[in-house]
């Protein structure tokens, strides 16, 4: 029996020969069907990939925008809380300058009461009763210790002095010129209590008057006299 010879390296025509077939048979073009299909399931996972982007995209978006509302609408709060406090400070704080006003008037209310009681309660007090000239509305008292001179005056139902205007008070002593007294103003509630000017020698004063005068005062009477009266007794 003749011995079979192998193809192999020891060959160089069949090894060559079938490296020839083997290298057509992989340099030949797939079928069409099977590259057709093969196209088909990569664009099938290109789309996929591409929608699963667009999705996780989609998301990132939505998650950003509803961050982004939830950001605005706490500026929104926090900026009408801070408006409204804000304005809660302005009120406050007007309320409070008003009651320190308040409070203020009380204390010089209380001052000049304190002061008209104690020139009141003095051993020897000298008293005038001034009443309005023709045309004029009101009356006043005035109240002097006779001993230290300290003296109150305590007006009502008089008309608030022109704008720019002032009340002051005059002490007279017979035929001499008016000395000033002090100078007061009334509200529109036409009434006050306070203390006046310190008086020397009270015991030589005869009577008192008020005239109207300009805001800073005069050293003589310049404006109309509203109220005069002599000292009682």
């Amino acid at each position: 029996m003749a011995e079979e010879r192998l193809i192999g390296v020891d060959d160089p025509q069949l090894d060559d020969t079938a490296l020839e077939a083997l290298a057509e048979a992989c340099a030949a073009p797939p079928p069409a069907h099977l590259r057709a299909r093969v196209l088909a399931e990569a664009r099938r996972d290109a789309a996929a990939r591409a929608s699963a982007a667009l999705a996780r995209w989609r998301l990132a978006g939505s998650a950003a925008a509803a961050v982004a509302l939830v950001l605005g609408g706490l500026l929104a709060r926090q900026t009408r809380l801070a408006a409204t406090r804000a304005g809660e400070v302005v009120q406050l704080a007007a309320r409070l300058d008003e009651q320190g006003r308040a409070v203020a008037t009380l204390r010089e209310s209380l001052a000049a009461q304190t002061e008209v009681l104690r020139v009141i309660g003095a051993p020897r007090t000298l008293s005038a009763s001034l009443a309005p000239k023709e045309g004029v509305a009101g009356s006043a008292r005035v109240l002097v210790d006779a001993a230290s001179g300290e003296s109150v005056i305590v007006v009502s139902g008089l008309a608030p002095a022109p704008e720019g205007k002032t009340y002051e008070l005059w002490a007279l002593r017979g035929d001499r010129p008016p000395e000033p007294a002090g100078l007061f103003a009334v509200g529109t509630e036409g009434s006050i209590a306070r203390r006046s000017a310190r008086l020397e020698r009270p015991g030589e004063v005869t009577a008192f008057a008020v005239s109207i005068e300009p805001a800073a005062g005069s050293p003589a009477p310049t404006g109309p006299i509203v109220l005069v009266g002599t000292i009682a007794g």
